[in-house]
Parts: C-alpha cells; sequence; structure tokens
C-alpha cells in the first residue's frame, strides 16, 4: 500500500521544477509554456483550491478535496484530513480518535518517491488541441532513467485548468480527475490545524 499512497502524493506534486525550454519546436516550446501556467495556478503565491478523484487500475481509489498554495496544502477524504502548513504536517485518521504529527519535509527523502522524480528535462513536449482541451503530452528521452515514461495532462482551453492528469508507471496508468477547480483566494489560515476542534483526539508524534 505505501507505494499507492506514495504514486498518489506524485500525482500532486509532479512538476517540483520550473519548465525551461531550449532547442525545440515551435509545438514543444508551446506545450511547456502552457504546462507551466498550469503549474503556477495550482502551487503560485495565490493559490487553488479543488475537488479530486484519483484511480489506478481497480486496486487504488480516492476522492476528496484539495487545497494548495506555494508548499502549504491541505486536503480531505473520506478516511482523513491532512493540514501541512510547509513545517509540520497533522494527519487526523477519521474513525480512530488520532492525529500524527509528521515532518513533510521527510517525504523529500523517501526512497521510493526518489524513483520518480520529476525532472522537466527528461521529456519531450506536445500539445494537441482536442474536443475536450488541450492535451500535453510528456515522452521520456531514450536513456533517461526515472519510473514515469508517458504523462498526459488535460487542461481548459483559454484558462488552462487542470481536468485530468495521468502518468504511466510501467505496464498500468494512474489517472487523477480535476473538478470545482478555482485559483486564487486561499487564505493560509486553511493549512493551521485546529487543535481547538479536535480536544478529544489523541496526537501521536511521528516526526
Amino acid at each position: 500500500m505505501k507505494w499507492y499512497v506514495s504514486l498518489v502524493m506524485i500525482l500532486f506534486s509532479l512538476c517540483s521544477h520550473t519548465v525551461s525550454a531550449q532547442q525545440e519546436s515551435p509545438n514543444a516550446k508551446q506545450a511547456r509554456r502552457v504546462f507551466q501556467r498550469a503549474y503556477d495556478m495550482i502551487y503560485g503565491p495565490e493559490g487553488a483550491s479543488f475537488d479530486y478523484k484519483i484511480s489506478i487500475l481497480k486496486i487504488y481509489s480516492s476522492e476528496g478535496s484539495g487545497w494548495y498554495k506555494g508548499n502549504k496544502s491541505k486536503s480531505t477524504t473520506l478516511k482523513s484530513i491532512i493540514w501541512d502548513n510547509g513545517d509540520i504536517k497533522y494527519i487526523l485518521k477519521k474513525g480512530k480518535g488520532i492525529v500524527e504529527i509528521h515532518d513533510p519535509k521527510v517525504n523529500k527523502k523517501d526512497k521510493l518517491l526518489q524513483k520518480f522524480k520529476f525532472n522537466p528535462d527528461d521529456f519531450n513536449y506536445h500539445i494537441d488541441s482536442r474536443d475536450d482541451g488541450l492535451l500535453i503530452t510528456l515522452k521520456a528521452k531514450p536513456g533517461v532513467k526515472g519510473s514515469m515514461k508517458h504523462i498526459e495532462a488535460l487542461l481548459e482551453r483559454g484558462s488552462f485548468k487542470p481536468k485530468k492528469l495521468s502518468i504511466k508507471v510501467a505496464f498500468f496508468w494512474a489517472h487523477i480527475y480535476f473538478s470545482n477547480f478555482k485559483a486564487g483566494g486561499i487564505d493560509d489560515k486553511l493549512f493551521i490545524f485546529p487543535r481547538e476542534k479536535y480536544p478529544d483526539y489523541k496526537i501521536v508524534d511521528e516526526r
């Protein structure tokens, strides 16, 4: 199960680098620019909120809501609520009466996550206009290391809001579907764990 959870984290933190364009065709340069615009809406200084559904074959699925702003985030699912203020991550496990405290920086050292580390220069980019939006396709260049070989991002035409993100790992696809996407207007208070609302929950420090 650990690798499923790690892959879900990758789906949300895929674009951990600024995309740059070098010696590319006009189509590839446009694809990179549009891809970067979509990333900036989620992780930029104004932040974004959205509902999502995740599907990995028929063995893992999840849905919930997310709020992102810079290195801060909050997410809710049927089983948990996560607050990450950039320095401390709180994971409330519904039905278990506990709140775990984690160091969000530890995720960056996870050996499994490192296998899926995204380097924008490892891919060739292409953009297609379709009836349902703009499809950005990233295919790994020959000889590059890493487990992600094919990535597709479907964006709304004009607004560049994400509609769907797909990653092919080995022989299967992982998909995340976005809805109710809103850019900006994210209050930093959202990322602070409201301890006073959960007085009966046991705090477990996992740092």
